[in-house]
């Protein structure tokens, strides 16, 4: 068959003579925007300018209509990336981070960033394609109705509203209400389940606001007196933030308190640099990634104890560590009622507006002594050595890395040992400084944290995502998004050839451990596949191209990491049962 382009050219037929009559205005003809095309305007009237996606069938009047109003594209390679990705750019932007996902696997994929952002009260938009809803429930591939996956069951642990575009006239009526869920105290996920026929026919101009986000109520003027009163009289009181003060952006509050009390503050890791770690009355983090004096504090014992918006699981308490009920009263505050009283029981329990509460509180402190001359100092770090030669000495690369990044950096951490090195060894000042996906604790979180985080900062700020070699092998093909839109993120990959975390947890617990050594990979040479910049740490002077770094594309440092240097991780004791004790388990049979 001759090809289109091959084919011999023709003259056209002349056209009619046209009648001569007196010129008429050529018609203005309006062009009806499709359902797609009203979400996507939506969407831009609300700020939002820039969407994670990965493209599909089902979602393509979406991607379609998207190319009409100028909001970017960040095309990712997984969707869960995309999803990390979207929740740090929401953090720090404040509008909720806006996900573009395909039906089926396109949307499972995404889970696990979904389950994140719902654990850390990130609000999120996420857009999924679905099938035409004339296929709906006749086993049409990749259904997410009640008769296929069922989406709106599966994902309803973990998000706030799950929603299906029924009709085109709902655009309007169904973003008023995903906004409002996703902003609403606390915030979190919304998934938006839109058809694809749906989404593709004319839509209906207009809408109507049928809901807007809800804050959290009021403090209870009385009870805060109660507690100035309580504050004002303690011998031994401490004052402990975590990821619902963050989130409320209770750090200028949380301060004003501390010094108008004399208090001392803790944080858990979520809420690192919340406090500044250098203040006089900062006594660091308690629990996973624990640093400074805090947890001294609450073992001698403390006669009052307020939490604010802490999470109070296993990880921020050392695994529910006996020391926190040794407190003689615990007051605890948050605007998530479902965390009052689930973990450890209180005097004075109270669901409000945490800043409000903090400032209400404070103007009820009556004056006492000045701080700095009734509490001692806290104790000196553990002295480590300078950076060597490879293999290095985590702590030292830590400490290296952040006087040549200086103050204003962003610090993005993955899931393993290098968070707990970074998160003890880090003295930060800033509420913005330190991102670590710790309530669900997945892998490769850290670096689509560091995607995100850069594009929310630009160039005003450099982002260091520290991540492990494992964490690399899982996620590292999201360096080829960051080659694609020149994203100029630091990532250093502690690399000590192993799954340290589990292997040495394993070790500590059962006396032994299955091999988790992890393959030899060239990170250098794999980030350059992927148009990335790389270069090998091998000797002290090897990290100074951090001050050369232009801040202008992404650049990789793999950092050779000696694997005997083992972090603390009281989490551990959460599977440390009497019954799998050391001396219970058998030695392994020696092989043939």
């Amino acid at each position: 068959m001759q090809e289109l382009s091959s084919r011999p050219s023709r003259p056209l037929p002349p056209l009619p003579e046209p009648r001569r009559s007196a010129p008429r205005p050529a018609p203005i003809v309006e062009v009806q925007r499709s359902a797609a095309g009203e979400l996507v305007a939506d969407l831009k009237a609300r700020g939002i300018d820039k969407v994670f996606c990965i493209p599909g069938g089902t979602i393509a009047p979406v991607l379609d209509s998207l190319l009409d109003v100028g909001i970017e594209f960040v095309v990712c390679q997984h969707e869960t990336m995309a999803v990390y990705a979207a929740s740090a750019y929401a953090e720090i932007s404040g509008k909720p981070g806006v996900i573009v996902v395909t039906s089926g696997p396109g949307v499972l994929n995404a889970v696990t960033g979904i389950a994140a952002a719902y654990h850390a009260e990130v609000p999120l938009i996420v857009l999924c394609g679905e099938v035409a809803q004339r296929a709906a429930g006749k086993g049409a591939l990749q259904d997410g109705g009640p008769t296929g996956l069922d989406l709106a069951q599966a994902m309803g642990p973990f998000t706030k509203r799950s929603e299906s575009l029924m009709h085109t006239t709902a655009v309007g009526p169904m973003m008023d209400r995903a906004f409002a869920a996703a902003l609403s105290v606390p915030a979190g996920p919304v998934l938006l389940r839109l058809p694809v026929d749906v989404t593709g026919s004319p839509g209906t101009r207009g809408k109507a606001v049928v809901s807007e986000p809800t804050a959290a109520p009021a403090p209870h003027e009385k009870t805060c007196a109660e507690i100035a009163r309580l504050l004002s009289t303690a011998k031994r009181p401490l004052i402990w933030a975590g990821i619902g003060a963050r989130r409320a952006k209770a750090g200028a509050s949380l301060r004003m308190l501390a010094e108008a009390s004399g208090c001392r503050v803790i944080t858990d890791v979520e809420a690192k640099g919340l406090f500044p770690e250098t203040h006089p009355l900062s006594a660091g983090v308690f629990g996973v990634g624990g640093r400074g004096p805090a947890a001294a504090l609450l073992a001698q014992g403390v006669d009052l104890l307020i939490t604010v918006g802490a999470r109070l699981d296993d990880t921020t308490t050392n695994n529910f560590s006996p020391v926190v009920q040794k407190a003689e009263k615990v007051v605890q505050l948050d605007h998530d009622a479902r965390r009052l009283g689930r973990s450890y029981g209180a005097s004075i329990s109270m669901h409000c507006d945490l800043v409000a509460a903090l400032d209400t509180v404070a103007a009820m402190m009556p004056k006492r002594q000045r701080f700095d001359e009734v509490l001692p100092s806290a104790p000196t770090a553990e002295p480590v050595a300078a950076l060597g030669r490879a293999p290095h000495d985590p702590r030292a690369v830590v400490r290296e890395l952040a006087r040549l990044v200086g103050p204003d950096a962003v610090w993005s951490c993955d899931i393993g040992n290098h968070m707990l090195f970074a998160a003890s060894e880090l003295a930060l000042e800033r509420p913005d400084s330190f991102y670590v996906s710790i309530g669900l604790g997945g892998m490769g979180s850290g670096i689509g944290y560091g995607i995100g985080l850069t594009l929310a900062h630009g160039d005003a700020r450099p982002v260091v995502s520290v991540c492990g070699d494992g964490g690399m092998l899982m996620v590292g093909n999201e360096l080829a998004t960051c080659a694609k839109y020149r994203i100029p993120t630091l990532f250093v990959v502690f690399n000590d050839g192993h799954l340290n975390m589990v292997q040495h947890g394993l070790e500590r617990v059962f006396g032994r451990s299955m091999s988790c050594v992890t393959p030899k990979v060239d990170f250098c040479a794999y980030a350059r596949s992927l148009g990335v910049e790389a270069h090998r740490v091998n000797g002290p002077g090897d990290l100074s191209i951090v001050k050369t770094w232009l801040r202008e594309a992404p650049l990789l440092l793999e950092v050779p990491v000696d694997p005997a240097f083992k972090a603390a991780n009281p989490r551990e004791d959460t599977i440390n049962f009497p019954s799998k004790s050391p001396a219970a388990i058998p030695p392994p049979r020696a092989s043939a």
